[in-house]
């Protein structure tokens, strides 16, 4: 990994001028054809209020009921949550090829449900009924926009009873879980989508790079043999692939193939439903996943065409075998390279990886420590001529009023948080103030210990860690600020 002297936001990296370039094609390739959805299209059609970290049943009921006036959608209730939220199917075409899409299984995974609403916001419009025309006779397709939405509402994978539903396919003791397997048999599809989010720290393979989708065949077995049915799912992602090159190259993965034999995929994939695994994941200066759920619709539009035309049946499986795996932990929130460090004499110029836990405990750590370099990032800063200060707390003994220009004085003296009874300090800075953290680091950094920690030369301290955010006290500004 090349090694930088600056932060870099690394949305300039040129993957993502690619997708951002896309929203310049020329006239006649904005004519909506069978060929697929561009990134143009896409942002004239793109539902509004989605583009948030995390979605629940409120957000989309008031686009499902604007669609309900849209004829050629076939609305039914397929039955409720647990808590009694309902659960809805959309039905859309007539063809004799099934094809069956169902997202949020998982509660806290809400990026594909905003792409289900894309697709239907398309089909709103005159160019979307057009472009159905063009297949409605020759494909069935059937929507379930949101599996879980008790996990939805609570922003936890898990349904209310605590039950994972992609691991109920075989007991089926979740309303949820029973109603997914029976809208399977009933309508008994030729191919299956099911919509995920993965973590934001899955890499391509050996790469740099943030697996911004990840896909997969599901097996139906241990030995992962292919049969007639995995390999349309195979070919059908050799599609999505071409796709990707064109859009994003680079940042494609392909999920891991462990068989899962509790799961729905795998489950489906035995009774013989081409199921393709489509998992979000995140990319550079995109907080809630955007550049995912535009590629996500851009893939639906893509399987309906290839699979009412049959052209995926062209794809040779070699193109589903080059994709790489994704690679778990091979992305950071921060790397900080060439940090000076010393202990008992001994010196050395390591790297720091730092994840921040944004949706539990709101506690950055210490991941990793020496040479990294084989890690992409978020975030990264070269640290070359900065040695490692240990925190220290500044002990608060009488009230203070801790102003921006206070605060920064007190950094650069080398304190790094504050101990003792809060109630004697009133906050007035925009900036993260740490009162009497746990599980700081010592003398030297250390693994899985709190992200705070001072960076220093022979003129003083020069930036701080706080909490995993690095704040550079020349200007007072935060270079990774949360979530970014």
């Amino acid at each position: 990994m090349q090694r930088v002297s600056n932060w870099l936001l690394m949305a300039t990296m040129g993957g993502a001028m690619t997708l951002a370039a896309m929203a310049f094609k020329t006239g006649a390739e904005q004519v909506m054809t069978q060929q697929g959805l561009t990134a143009q299209q896409y942002l004239q059609i793109k539902a509004a209020d989605l583009d948030k970290a995390q979605l629940s049943y409120p957000d989309i009921a008031p686009l499902l009921e604007q669609h309900r006036a849209n004829t050629q959608l076939r609305f039914s209730q397929l039955g409720q949550s647990v808590l009694g939220t309902p659960i809805w199917q959309i039905e859309i075409g007539s063809g004799p090829v099934k094809l069956l899409a169902w997202s949020q299984m998982h509660g806290d995974e809400s990026t594909a449900t905003a792409s289900v609403m894309d697709l239907l916001q398309l089909l709103a419009t005159a160019e979307g009924q057009q472009w159905l025309q063009g297949w409605q006779d020759k494909l069935t397709l059937r929507l379930i926009p949101m599996v879980n939405p008790d996990g939805a509402a609570a922003g936890s994978r898990f349904n209310s009873m605590g039950i994972d539903i992609n691991r109920d396919a075989k007991a089926l003791q979740t309303p949820e879980g029973r109603l997914l397997m029976q809208a399977a048999r009933d309508f008994k599809p030729d191919f299956g989508l099911n919509l995920h989010d993965q973590n934001r720290f899955y890499a391509v393979g050996d790469s740099n790079k943030q697996a911004t989708i990840s896909l997969l065949a599901p097996a139906f077995n241990e030995a992962k043999q292919i049969d007639p049915v995995r390999q349309k799912a195979m070919q059908l992602i050799g599609e999505m692939r071409d796709l990707m090159a064109r859009e994003l190259p680079g940042y494609l993965a392909k999920y891991d193939d462990t068989f899962s034999w509790r799961s729905f995929g795998d489950t489906f994939a035995g009774m013989g439903i081409s199921t393709v695994l489509i998992e979000a994941g995140g990319h550079p200066a995109d907080d809630n996943r955007q550049v995912a759920r535009q590629l996500i619709t851009q893939l639906l539009v893509l399987s309906i065409n290839s699979l009412s035309s049959g052209r995926y049946q062209q794809q040779p499986l070699s193109a589903y075998q080059a994709i790489p795996f994704n690679r778990d932990g091979g992305i950071k929130d921060l790397l900080i390279h060439n940090l000076n460090i010393e202990i008992n004499g001994q010196r050395a110029k390591v790297d720091l990886a730092v994840d921040l836990d944004i949706e539990g405990a709101k506690q950055a750590r210490l991941r990793d420590i020496g040479d990294l370099s084989i890690y992409g990032s978020y975030h990264q800063f070269d640290a070359r001529g900065l040695s490692y200060q240990p925190p220290k707390a500044y002990v608060l003994t009488k009230p203070l009023q801790l102003t921006e220009q206070a605060y920064l004085a007190l950094l650069r003296q080398g304190y790094s948080h504050f101990s003792g009874d809060e109630r004697l300090l009133s906050i007035d800075t925009r900036l993260p103030v740490l009162l009497n953290p746990a599980g700081l680091p010592g003398d030297t950094p250390q693994r899985q210990r709190r992200a705070t920690f001072l960076l220093a030369n022979a003129q003083g301290v020069q930036l701080v860690l706080l909490n995993g955010q690095l704040l550079e006290l020349s200007s007072g500004k935060l270079l990774n600020p949360l979530g970014t």
